[in-house]
């Protein structure tokens, strides 16, 4: 007997028998669906958690220098962080390390009181140097950044953010006008692009920017740094760049170890790193159960699959009367279960990327289909279908089919 004919066969057997037939497909579905759904939205969440902290920090390609030891928590502010890093600092590194290729300083300051005419809000203030936009992959949509005269010259001019054009300028080009901040004017002379949200949620379009000079000397009276990130011309000689940074800023704050340090050097990798591997084990966790639940559909077929055998013992007396072989039985059994199992992990895929796609829309993820995951649902389906299709397939093999037309 051919495998067409063993195919029709089997299909014949399927339709005779809808209401199992339909319980063995969903127990695969199940399984398959909650594999696909998993895998997608676990893609999905790590690429926008990796785009998250793109947005946040710009690049990767970093070393971030912030004050304070190991111990500081906390986004760095000027309010919060000690100050123990200087401009002189970021100038001695600037100079003095090799694999440099940008650097950039910065002061930040959160709940900034700000105002235009009668409207009023709050936002973050950045003052940075000129190559603080090009490190992170800022643009101005609107205007221009900051530029290496207008730190310079000290100049009071400002960049801001969509939320404060929305907050301040929801009906005019803001570009020219006189914005207070803390009640010192400065010129809005540019827009950024938006960032949207970060890891957190927190919105990274309500911030300013204006000259690190301006900020030190003509609104914050400070002196010391929240951060200086270095951008270097070979990323993977990070380990290097950053034992170099911890010998020079030793150095300069005189102190000896075991003393700790009174900075901290980071790279956004391996806050990126840390994040992947906790969402990984997650989705391995989740995978095993979606796994677990493909087994169980398995076992699901057999047991039917074995009932059936034992109802159908006169149906396989019969074609052994009429000729077929053990192997024809064999074959049969096996391609029903089979088939059944294809099926359902095609109805499971389906299902899986329809709970994937509602579950993205819900949380604001980008829509991920993983064709190879899905393509290798269909064949383990197959697969499960043939392997736990074999016990009951072999008992029907075996049938006597003298007993079995006796029955």
């Amino acid at each position: 007997m051919n495998a067409l004919t063993t195919l029709r066969i089997a299909l014949r057997a399927i339709l005779r028998s809808p209401l199992r037939s339909l319980l063995m497909l969903l127990g695969v579905a199940v399984g398959i669906a909650a594999l696909i759904a998993i895998a997608s939205v676990g893609e999905a969440t790590r690429r926008e958690t990796l785009e998250q902290f793109k947005r946040m920090v710009g690049t990767f390609d970093v070393v971030n220098i912030s004050p304070g030891g190991a111990r500081t928590r906390g986004m760095p502010s000027l309010t919060t962080v000690e100050p123990t890093l200087t401009f002189a600092d970021a100038e001695a590194i600037r100079g003095g390390i090799p694999n440099v290729r940008r650097l950039a300083t910065e002061q930040s300051a959160f709940d900034i009181d700000i105002q235009y005419r009668d409207r009023t809000a709050t936002s973050s203030v950045w003052g940075v140097s000129a190559d603080w936009m090009d490190i992170r992959g800022d643009e101005a949509t609107v205007g221009r950044g900051i530029s290496a005269e207008d730190n310079a010259s000290v100049a009071r001019v400002v960049v801001i953010g969509p939320d404060v054009r929305t907050a301040l300028f929801p009906d005019e080009d803001p570009i020219g006008k006189t914005l207070r901040i803390a009640e010192v004017p400065f010129e809005v002379v540019g827009v950024l692009a938006p960032r949207g949200a970060g890891p957190g949620g927190s919105s990274l379009d309500n911030l300013m920017l204006m000259p690190v000079t301006t900020a030190s000397k003509r609104l914050f009276n400070r002196d010391y740094l929240t951060g200086v990130t270095v951008q270097l011309q070979d990323p993977s000689k990070f380990d290097a760049a950053r034992d170099a940074i911890t010998i020079l800023l030793r150095e300069r704050h005189g102190i000896i170890p075991p003393v700790e340090d009174n900075f901290t050097i980071s790279n956004p990798r391996a806050a990126v790193e840390s994040v992947e591997a906790v969402g990984s084990t997650l989705s391995s966790i989740l995978t095993g159960v979606g796994a677990i639940a493909t087994l169980i559909g398995g076992v699901v077929i057999m047991t039917l699959m074995l009932m059936a055998v034992a109802e159908r013992r006169r149906e396989i007396g019969v074609r052994r009367a009429l000729g077929a072989t053990q192997r024809d039985v064999l074959r049969q059994f096996l391609a029903e279960s089979a088939v059944i199992a294809c099926l359902g992990g095609i109805l499971g895929v389906v299902a899986g990327v329809a709970i994937a796609a509602v579950v993205a829309a819900q949380r604001n993820l980008p829509p991920v289909l993983l064709w190879q995951v899905m393509l290798g649902a269909v064949g383990v389906s197959a697969l499960i279908g043939i392997v736990f299709g074999l016990q009951p397939a072999w008992r029907a093999a075996r049938v006597d089919p003298i007993e079995a037309l006796r029955a």
